[in-house]
């Protein structure tokens, strides 16, 4: 039987006939070049920056974590922090939940100095994922709120963030994120990434464009990204055997500078930074050098099963000062979660969206 909606005459007609046709023939082209999803903008360098380098597992002082796991399938599980003489913003107590299952995944913290930090995602479907992440910062009385609904595609990745939207001041205000990475060969991908931000609806509203790519082998990673505030950010990621990984990264800013003008040129600031990771049987050891002067490293040991300790150190050439770190993490799980782990991993269920 014919369709009988009144809106069906856009789809029966030559034009999109052609159009529908070149849209599969194109599907069956780049389906045939077995291009592979190339990751996102944001972890275009994680490799380097969020695997083998220190930046997200660097601390100074004594911290002790306490988690306790009432389940693995959904996962359920509590910890208490505790910290002292840390120099960065960790509160001496900090309580945390967590509820994970494979569509949902909440987080909730609480510090003792009354900072409150919140996540929740939700997998709307195996590729697409929004998520939010709410922060009240302690004593300033500022507030952060994210919203992030990110695609993963067979052979691309997009996705679109905003940091305290609101239209209560009579118009849009606010960050506003989007970012579109694509595989274009099976090592090579590019991609871009868009910002507009209004503060307020007294000031205009202002747009940056970034440009980034990625070329991916089995055996290293090179990436790159250019934003338009001329910052040029660059890295490079090699896995030298079974256990060993290295990576370089590299951020040079090309900022306009008056002196400089007046020389016919940019000042350029940049610094470099070379890590490698080691990975043995029951520990994990990272080191680190960058061009300021900084010489650091960090040593992750599994005792037993459910103790881990963690020392990190760092010296700093230039200003002659020295930090360091010890940390003592207790996981409490009973014999029954353990074996729901190792069923989970066996079959491969779909983990929380993260």
């Amino acid at each position: 039987m014919a369709d009988s909606s009144p809106l069906s005459f856009l789809a029966d007609n030559s034009v999109a006939a052609a159009i529908k046709d070149a849209y599969t023939s194109f599907s069956e082209r780049r389906e045939a070049l077995g291009l592979s999803n190339p990751g996102t903008v944001d972890n275009i360098g994680r490799e380097v920056q969020k695997d083998v380098l220190l930046s997200n597992f660097m601390f100074t002082g004594l911290r002790a974590d306490l988690t306790k796991a009432f389940g693995m399938s959904p996962l359920f599980r509590v910890s208490h922090a505790f910290s002292m003489g840390g120099s960065g913003n960790l509160p001496p107590y900090n309580f945390s939940a967590m509820y994970g299952s494979q569509n949902v995944f909440m987080q909730g913290n609480l510090g003792s100095d009354g900072g409150l930090a919140a996540v929740g995602n939700y997998r709307w479907t195996d590729k697409f994922v929004t998520k939010t992440n709410a922060q009240v910062m302690s004593g300033a009385g500022q507030a952060l709120m994210q919203i992030d609904n990110d695609y993963t595609g067979d052979d691309f990745s997009a996705s679109i963030k905003g940091f305290n939207p609101s239209i209560l001041e009579g118009g849009l205000t606010g960050i506003f994120v989007g970012s579109y990475l694509q595989s274009i060969t099976p090592s090579l991908a590019l991609g871009f990434e868009a910002i507009w931000q209004r503060q307020g609806m007294s000031t205009r509203p202002e747009t940056a464009l970034s440009y980034c790519a990625k070329y991916k082998t089995p055996e290293w990673i090179a990436s790159a990204q250019l934003q338009a505030q001329g910052v040029l950010s660059a890295s490079y990621w090699r896995k030298l055997s079974e256990r060993v990984e290295a990576g370089v990264d590299m951020n040079l800013q090309f900022a306009p500078n008056a002196a400089a003008a007046m020389m016919g040129g940019p000042s350029r600031d940049g610094t470099t930074s070379i890590g490698a990771k080691y990975d043995f049987r029951a520990s994990t050891f990272r080191a680190q050098v960058d061009s300021a002067g900084k010489v650091s490293c960090l040593l992750e040991k599994r005792i037993a099963m459910p103790i881990a300790l963690t020392f990190a150190g760092e010296i700093d050439q230039a200003k002659q000062t020295a930090k360091l770190g010890l940390a003592v993490s207790l996981e409490i799980a009973g014999e029954e979660l353990m074996e729901q782990q190792e069923k989970i991993e066996a079959q491969g269920m779909v983990t929380p969206p993260f």
